[in-house]
């Protein structure tokens, strides 16, 4: 099987490139052909409609796998253009392509198409009502996919974390070095979720390649404040921080930020679950398996 793997150097992308590659042929892509970790990469410019249409034609996957996204989501608020052209418009492409080269389509949304208005985990039919430009671009982008009438499997996912490139735990250990006291949102529920299960999750998907829309997140539920709990308790037990910085939680009206986030955004995985004969794992343990990755 040979895959397409798009967006190769984000935290969902590479650990898709270090997963996928032990059982089949990967041919990753970032935006400027850069090396990741001493390896090569094709450049593939996701503003470039007829550039994704090429390389997906020359190329010949039976497996296009995108993992890139415009995922900054208070930035997207200010530059919403851009935000559609990558998380829509160029994903409407692969779409096309994908159908034309009768290949599959492996695409990651997000938690954010929901409003986050209720208190029990989102099913993959609820209603969607994003409340920001990034969750609006991502919908649209699954709207895209669906519309094509391409081979998909779309997996909405949340709250990524991994031991590389930006994200809540490492802000988190950032900030800890000079901050003695950190404030932390303490009312937005959700299920962190480590990108190399993501990764994991994939492969064995595509051993069962059932077509759909499916939720993909660990199992377990928390807060933004929860979670920087659990990660200075286990950074300090490992030898990444000497002390915890005093956490103080706060509402989201106290921290505003561009975009709205919603206040609820569990995920029900039980579809994916069932589907695939995968129990997905708890957000404590993988995030001590992660940390493990980051110890001195």
């Amino acid at each position: 099987m040979k895959v397409l793997l798009i967006g190769a150097d984000g935290q969902v992308g590479f650990e898709l490139w270090r997963t996928l590659q032990f059982n089949r042929e990967v041919i990753p892509t970032t935006s400027d052909g850069r090396e990741v970790n001493g390896m090569t990469t094709i450049k593939l410019d996701l503003s470039d409609a007829a550039d994704i249409a090429k390389k997906i034609d020359n190329i010949q996957p039976d497996v296009v796998c995108n993992a890139a996204a415009f995922t900054q989501v208070d930035a997207a608020e200010s530059s919403p253009v851009l935000a559609e052209l990558i998380n829509s418009e160029a994903v409407a492409v692969m779409a096309e392509a994908a159908k034309k080269n009768k290949c599959l389509l492996v695409h990651y949304s997000t938690d954010y198409v929901f409003s986050g208005d209720h208190k029990f985990p989102w099913k993959e039919n609820d209603v969607t009502n994003p409340k920001s430009v990034y969750g609006q671009t991502k919908l649209n982008g699954e709207q895209a996919i669906i519309d094509s009438d391409c081979e998909y499997m779309i997996f909405r996912t949340a709250w990524v974390f991994s031991d590389r490139r930006q994200n809540f735990l490492k802000t988190m250990l950032r900030l800890a070095a000079t901050h003695p006291t950190l404030k932390i949102v303490n009312d937005q529920q959700g299920s962190p979720t480590w990108a190399s299960s993501i990764a994991l999750a994939t492969m064995l998907a595509l051993n069962i390649p059932e077509t759909g829309l499916y939720h993909l997140t660990s199992n377990g539920t928390t807060t933004w404040f929860g979670f920087a709990q659990k990660i200075f308790s286990q950074a300090q037990r490992i030898g990444l921080l000497d002390q915890q910085p005093e956490l103080l939680p706060i509402s989201s009206k106290e921290f505003p930020t561009e975009a709205e986030r919603p206040k609820y955004s569990v995920l029900n995985c039980q579809k994916f679950e069932g589907t695939f004969n995968v129990k997905l794992p708890h957000w404590q343990t993988t995030l001590q398996l992660c940390m493990q990755r980051m110890k001195p």
